[in-house]
């Protein structure tokens, strides 16, 4: 039975008011899993924008994103998340995994899958590896077949480094930096060495060993804004939702409810969907078990330079770089050059020569205090050892984007940091890829965690007790 004052919608002719605060990607998926769900949806953001840690601006009649996102086959809800969007056909999606690996005077090599089942389809393209040696190659698929027998959700796996198992294994510096780093890097957001075995265990797992096909790859087309907050708006919406931007949350509380301007607002439910160190601060005292080592999950930034050249420098739609600064470089030129009043057509690069390169750099704790005139320089430089054509190339605009609070930082012992959705405040949900979803922090572990929130709101709003612990019970469940 739920606490006195919880207020419960069971007739089914009332609609359920559930209220979302914050419009990053977890907010936006349980904003719109709970419309769909039949709730009267208000979606609360503090900034002027939707969209969180994915949004994109215009700059001299060009589209830039705050950062470079990909996902993988294997995001099954984030893709999905797409499909109910009515933005599948807005991303590309490879047929077989293929990632360009190039260096500086370096012959190019890849990290690539065939057509054989797995484990079997990395085989070749380990074994061939020329960044590695031939002892380095061998001792990469027995470490990769060694990974395939971890499990992720074992306690022990995520009080060791990644890098630490590694060398443990055999795996040399060189090994570490040239291969498993590559794959670390973007998808932890920190170097092996620094990085969670568990959630290395979830990426190489899920991402590459278990399916053949579960780490092809795909990325947008068009600006990160339009792919999601101005596609979440519009189905939120059509569902007779409301968004409320520029409306900044100061507390949420029993009732479920939310202070806004000082005003205390009900609602059937709430979902609290904002970075791990806000939500310590919005929450009443021990709503959420360890609530006051929140912080502890710690923060890792990530920083990218973008580049307009005059003219073609790159072939391939992205590439890995290694013995460089640069650790990823993405072609954006058909997302900068989309047509905003035309969003049934992507304009694509007709009619025009210049290249939108974007330079992510991952776990930039280095150099995300940088003066963007010393970044723009150092990896314009780099940009011309990896890519000779770049060096005669006229820059015609150049741009440095900062995340200083991109992810929490996944590093051992960080997962009994992580709460799951519940609260002890019955109606009162979280959401975010900070959240125990087993995933990094990733597009697919916050869309992931805003439909749990969702499901469970939902539940909660037409009494499904048994689906939905409360009070003392959630508590525990948290601690658990």
């Amino acid at each position: 039975m739920s606490p006195t004052g919880s207020r419960l919608t069971t007739d089914p002719d009332v609609t359920p008011k559930v209220a979302v605060v914050g419009g990053g990607l977890a907010g936006l998926a349980a904003a719109v899993a709970a419309a769909d769900g039949g709730a009267q949806v208000t979606l609360y953001e503090r900034a002027p924008r939707l969209g969180g840690a994915t949004w994109s601006f215009q700059r001299n009649g060009r589209w830039f994103d705050n950062g470079q996102h990909v996902f993988m086959r294997c995001c099954t809800e984030y893709r999905a998340f797409l499909d109910r969007l009515g933005a599948a056909d807005q991303v590309a999606e490879q047929s077989r995994l293929s990632v360009p690996v190039i260096r500086p005077g370096g012959r190019p090599a890849s990290i690539s899958r065939t057509g054989a089942p797995a484990p079997l389809h990395l085989a070749r393209s380990l074994l061939r590896y020329g960044p590695l040696s031939v002892g380095d190659r061998l001792r990469a698929v027995r470490t990769a077949l060694a990974l395939r027998r971890l499990d992720p959700d074992d306690p022990g796996t995520d009080e060791m480094s990644f890098g630490g198992w590694l060398r443990f294994r055999g795996e040399s510096d060189q090994a570490v930096a040239r291969l498993w780093d590559l794959i670390c890097l973007p998808t932890v957001n920190l170097k092996a060495d620094d990085a969670s075995l568990s959630l290395a265990v979830k990426v190489f797992r899920t991402g590459l060993l278990d399916d053949a096909d579960s780490g092809d790859l795909g990325w947008t087309r068009v600006p990160l804004s339009a792919l999601h907050g101005d596609a979440a708006a519009r189905v939120i919406a059509a569902q007779g939702g409301t968004i409320e931007l520029q409306a900044p949350v100061e507390s949420v509380g029993d009732g479920p409810s939310v202070k806004v301007d000082g005003q205390r607002i009900e609602a059937d439910a709430v979902i609290l969907a904002v970075p791990h160190d806000v939500a310590g601060r919005r929450l009443p005292p021990d709503t959420v078990a360890r609530q006051t080592e929140l912080a502890d999950l710690g923060i890792s930034p990530i920083a990218n330079v973008h580049f307009v050249f005059d003219r073609r420098v790159m072939d391939v739609p992205f590439a890995a770089a290694l013995d460089s600064p640069v650790q990823f470089v993405f072609d954006r030129t058909e997302a900068a050059h989309w047509a905003a009043d035309e969003p049934e057509e992507i304009t694509g690069t007709e009619g025009r020569d210049e290249q939108v390169l974007a330079v992510s750099q991952s776990a930039a704790f280095d150099e995300i205090g940088d003066r963007p005139a010393e970044m723009i320089e150092r990896y314009r430089s780099a940009l011309a050892d990896l890519f000779p054509l770049s060096a005669d190339a006229e820059v015609l605009d150049a741009v440095v984007t900062r995340e200083h609070r991109a992810t929490f930082a996944g590093r051992p012992g960080t997962r009994r940091l992580r709460p799951g959705p519940t609260t002890a405040i019955d109606g009162l949900f979280l959401a975010g890829a900070w959240t125990d979803t087993g995933w990094p922090a990733t597009m697919e572990g916050a869309v992931r965690s805003g439909n749990q929130a969702a499901r469970l709101a939902l539940d909660h709003c037409h009494g499904a007790d048994a689906l939905m612990p409360s009070g003392q019970d959630q508590r525990e469940r948290t601690i658990a």
